[in-house]
C-alpha cells in the first residue's frame, strides 16, 4: 500500500479514540478526512487495569472480590466504551461504524487495522493533552506503537496551542522561535 492509496476513493479509515478527545481534535479530523471515506471509530477497553486489580485480590485471599464483580465490571466497561463511541460519532459528525476491542490498545489498534484492511489509521498524539508540540517524547506509547507497526499509513492528529497557527517545520510553542 502506498501514500496514494490513503486518498483513493473508497478509503477505509480507522479513527481510534480513547475518550479524552476534545473538539479541536474532531475539527482537525473533519478537515483532514477524505469526504468519501468509509470511517470506523474504534475504542479499546484496556484490560491491564482489570488484570492488576485481579492480582491484588489474589494477593489477599481473605478479601476476594464480591460475587458477580467480574460481570459487573465488564458491563461497566462496555457501557463506558459505548458512551465514548456515541460521543465520538456525534463529534465527528459523519456516518461511521463503531467497534470495540479488548486488550492492550496499541496491539488491538494494529490488529483492527489489518482486519479491516484500513487505508489509514487516525490517532491522537497523547490522550487528554490539548497540545503536543513535535519534540522527543511527544507521542504516547500507544501512538508510537501504532506509528511503528500499523499495516497502513497513520495520521497523527497533533493539536497546536490555541491561537497559534501551525507552521510546518516549527514546534509552535508559545514564547519560542
Amino acid at each position: 500500500m502506498n501514500e496514494r492509496d490513503a486518498t483513493r476513493t473508497g478509503t477505509r479509515v480507522l479513527v481510534c479514540v480513547a475518550g479524552a478527545e476534545t473538539e479541536p481534535f474532531w475539527e482537525r479530523c473533519r478537515a483532514l478526512l477524505p469526504r468519501d471515506a468509509e470511517v470506523e471509530i474504534h475504542h479499546v477497553i484496556d484490560e491491564v487495569p482489570a488484570r492488576e486489580l485481579e492480582q491484588r485480590f489474589m494477593r489477599h485471599p481473605g478479601h476476594p472480590p464480591p460475587p458477580g464483580y467480574d460481570a459487573r465490571a465488564r458491563a461497566a466497561e462496555t457501557r463506558g466504551s459505548d458512551a465514548i463511541l456515541d460521543d465520538a460519532r456525534r463529534a465527528l459528525g459523519i456516518a461511521a461504524a463503531t467497534s470495540v476491542g479488548r486488550g492492550r490498545p496499541e496491539w488491538e489498534i494494529v490488529q483492527r487495522a489489518g482486519e479491516t484492511d484500513a487505508s489509514l489509521v487516525v490517532v491522537g498524539c497523547r490522550p487528554g493533552e490539548l497540545t503536543t508540540p513535535p519534540e522527543p517524547h511527544s507521542l504516547g506509547h500507544v501512538a508510537r506503537f501504532v506509528v511503528d507497526h500499523a499495516p497502513c499509513p497513520v495520521m497523527l492528529v497533533r493539536l497546536t496551542p490555541e491561537g497559534v497557527p501551525h507552521v510546518p517545520g516549527t514546534h509552535n510553542v508559545p514564547g519560542t522561535h
